[in-house]
């Protein structure tokens, strides 16, 4: 184990931080959920247009039980239980990471909660939608989402490896017992077609979506550049 925690010591510190600042202002921004609202307003907009009114209310209240659960396991449970120190609080270690803007986070961090909290979110959605584009472009926002957390040192590779796994895991229990139930109350079948995935969404608002995200990564690079001329 202690050769472990060593290994994962150095990897985080060989991952951790950059001389760039527009990549440290990247790294602040895309970190923040704030940065993502256009995005979660899409999302929202695709799940009303492809659902009845109480289905979508289904899908939202099913997200909302699924994050609180990920959220309580996580830092009400799992990390005042192991109380593993964050890299950049870590007596150890904490002077030779490299911070941003003197960001360090609270003090334990295993495991990550924005990795947890991403891949369950990612995971649920590219199960409820079953379009490949689609769902590369969710786990491409959960990992680019949780590199942040090595980049800005507040996570050690080890937290946000087992986040992404219990938040995937979380994503996927919660899809299986959202879709029996569905299947149960929800009697009428969805149209299928070629415009359509396999559960019934229309691939041009997905596909919109994906001109969405591309134009959100767009928008955080330019926040970053501003950041860095201010």
């Amino acid at each position: 184990m202690e050769r472990l925690l060593t290994l994962d010591q150095q990897a985080t510190l060989a991952i951790n931080g950059s001389q760039s600042i527009f990549w440290d202002n990247v790294m602040l921004t895309v970190t923040n959920t704030f940065a993502w609202t256009l995005l979660i307003a899409c999302l929202i907009y695709i799940l009303f247009k492809n659902n009845t009114f109480r289905s979508f209310i289904a899908i939202l209240l099913t997200i909302a039980i699924m994050i609180a659960v990920m959220d309580r396991l996580c830092s009400g449970l799992v990390k005042p239980l192991v109380a593993r120190w964050r890299p950049t609080q870590d007596p150890n270690i904490m002077y030779l990471v490299d911070t941003v803007n003197n960001y360090r986070g609270g003090r334990f961090g295993f495991f990550s909660g924005h990795a947890s909290n991403t891949f369950c979110v990612a995971t649920f959605l590219a199960l409820l939608f079953r379009y490949t584009p689609m769902s590369i472009a969710l786990y491409f926002w959960a990992i680019t989402t949780t590199y942040t957390r090595l980049y800005l040192g507040v996570h050690y590779l080890g937290d946000v490896l087992v986040g992404a796994v219990a938040g995937a895991s979380i994503g996927t229990i919660t899809y299986i017992i959202y879709y029996l139930i569905q299947r149960k109350v929800n009697k009428t079948p969805k149209l299928i077609s070629q415009q359509f995935t396999a559960s019934g969404y229309l691939k041009t608002h997905l596909n919109a979506f994906l001109a969405v995200i591309a134009f959100n990564y767009i928008l955080v690079i330019t926040i970053a550049m501003l950041r860095g001329i201010g």
